[in-house]
């Protein structure tokens, strides 16, 4: 297959999820030429687990980025649909907020975020390997063949990275929402001698609606409109929730199990 050539740049960041999005956005907003590379731009700031920004220790990094000027607080101000202070029942130090979003809005957000910033483009296209030249980056390899050229290479691959699918003791490898996990990437870093170790998250189910008995649930209310704080310092955004959260428990016998 004939090679082409994608671009010449100063960065290129691998992956379009919170990482990549806020890697791509500080390195063009400081000047430098830079290219994400996504496997899809459907899933640019995709949140396929638990669609909620904030809660304690993540919420503290959010408000880092927000302070260094990062996107993640502000699409969570546009995307929410229930802001609520956590752990208010113990002391200051620990209260935290934590906000549910809309998947889609938030996704849809941050892709616009990325396409309007300047010195920034956003390609679709399954990064293959990392090439090197004298023990430097020199760039990277798409699937189809292209090849960019770039002086530094920021890997923001999350879950699709040599990704696997569990389900009970069955598993297959995918990335999330069904999509194919990014297998010769994973091989092209091994090739290199970088070790590589997973973390696991959990997905949970989607569940239909009229489905549900909510007289059995317990209802979690979001904060009040007159207590609401939004996640950015510089947010523009109109705060009022729009959801009730429900709260489900379990039993003995699934702990057991």
């Amino acid at each position: 297959m004939r090679e082409f050539h994608g671009g010449d740049y100063d960065v290129a960041v691998i992956g379009a999820g919170h990482a990549g999005i806020e890697a791509a956005l500080a390195a063009a907003r400081m000047g430098m030429k830079t290219v994400c590379l996504t496997v899809s731009l459907d899933a640019v700031g995709n949140m396929p687990c638990n669609p909620a920004i904030g809660g304690t220790g993540k919420g503290h990094l959010v408000r880092e980025l927000d302070a260094l000027g990062g996107e993640m607080a502000r699409a969570a101000d546009r995307a929410c649909i229930q802001y609520r202070m956590l752990n208010r029942g113990k002391g200051p130090a620990v209260h935290s907020l934590r906000v549910q979003t809309d998947r889609k809005r938030y996704h849809e957000y941050m892709k616009h975020a990325l396409e309007l910033t300047p010195g920034l483009a956003i390609h679709q296209a399954e990064v293959v390997g990392i090439e090197t030249e004298n023990g430097r980056v020199k760039g990277v390899v798409t699937q189809l063949n292209g090849e960019y050229s770039a002086k530094c290479v920021v890997i923001a691959t999350g879950t699709n990275l040599g990704g696997k699918i569990f389900v009970g003791d069955a598993w297959y490898a995918s990335g999330p929402d069904g999509m194919h996990a990014a297998n010769a990437l994973t091989d092209s870093l091994k090739a290199a001698g970088l070790p590589l170790r997973r973390f696991k998250t959990g997905t949970p189910a989607r569940v239909h609606r009229r489905s549900i008995d909510f007289s059995q649930l317990e209802c979690q209310p979001g904060d009040p409109d007159s207590e609401l704080q939004p996640f950015s310092f510089l947010t523009d955004a109109p705060m009022h929730n729009k959801v009730e959260c429900w709260i489900a428990y379990t039993n003995p016998e699934t702990h057991k199990i």
